[in-house]
């Protein structure tokens, strides 16, 4: 099947769903399932011949994007290079080469870590009213990600918290006192809920959290309780149990989220003795 969009076969959208059903029997994420089908629907609609007759320059325009992040460049580029490959494969073929083969990678800036300050922590879990007391707690003292909060159940939490993390990855944290007297009285299911009844998703705990904490004037969002966290958790311990109860799978991520206290950096530097 090489040709999908000649008359009477399949089509572009038929080759977008079995790559979803790909993803699904592959175990990814809901999120990035649901991801990766409008990310690709809107990949076919603007590029020139879609995506099944795209060319590398198509590819490199498209990315070029001006409006767009760097992230979010990145974010297109993982998603049409999984999307392409699969594509490929003998037992699909969808298509006969793979535009995006010589597609370069979008560079990601190195960011600094911005962990929100001890004052702001301490308002977050102490000063705020529930729910978003309870999901504050949960990225601040167990380093949970918004769509990790947005999916975690009553009944995963007891001695530990059982959280499924990107890419399907289980992982569990040791539940901290101050989650555990929240979460006790809550019924079975998921914690997390809206007002219309409508499913949490990752995007709407991240901005009702922030609009909640700005509104009574903590000027912080969600992850940078969690690079809060992964500091504290690395200042008192390591970067190798930071990464495990975060969730990454490379150390090196883990980095990224930690700052080194301006007190450590002068013990460093009053430290050096060349003789």
């Amino acid at each position: 099947m090489t040709e999908p969009t000649i008359e009477g076969m399949a089509t572009p959208e038929d080759m977008i769903d079995a790559h979803l059903r790909y993803l699904r029997a592959g175990r990814f994420a809901a999120r990035t399932i649901d991801d990766a089908r409008k990310l690709l629907t809107r990949a076919h609609r603007e590029l020139p011949e879609g995506l099944h007759g795209a060319t590398l320059a198509e590819l490199e325009d498209f990315l070029a994007n001006p409006g767009w992040s760097t992230e979010t460049a990145l974010t297109y580029y993982k998603h049409l290079r999984r999307l392409y490959r699969w594509a490929v494969r003998p037992a699909d073929q969808w298509i006969s080469f793979d535009p995006s083969e010589e597609l370069v990678r979008p560079k990601s800036a190195a960011e600094l870590p911005r962990p929100a300050a001890d004052d702001v922590v301490r308002a977050c879990i102490h000063d705020t009213e529930d729910p978003w007391r309870l999901y504050c707690r949960l990225a601040a003292l167990a380093g949970l990600r918004p769509c990790e909060i947005a999916t975690v159940r009553r009944q995963d939490i007891g001695e530990v918290i059982r959280i499924k993390g990107k890419g399907g990855r289980t992982r569990t944290v040791p539940t901290h006192p101050l989650i555990a007297e929240l979460v006790e009285p809550l019924p079975a299911g998921v914690i997390a809920t809206r007002p219309s009844g409508k499913r949490v998703t990752a995007y709407w705990m991240s901005k009702a959290t922030a609009q909640y904490l700005r509104s009574v004037g903590i000027d912080t969002t969600l992850y940078p309780l969690r690079h809060a966290f992964a500091t504290k958790v690395e200042e008192k311990h390591d970067v190798r149990a930071a990464q495990v109860l975060l969730g990454h799978a490379s150390i090196t991520t883990t980095t990224r989220y930690t700052l080194i206290s301006r007190k450590r950096q002068q013990a460093a530097i009053d430290d050096l003795d060349f003789g």
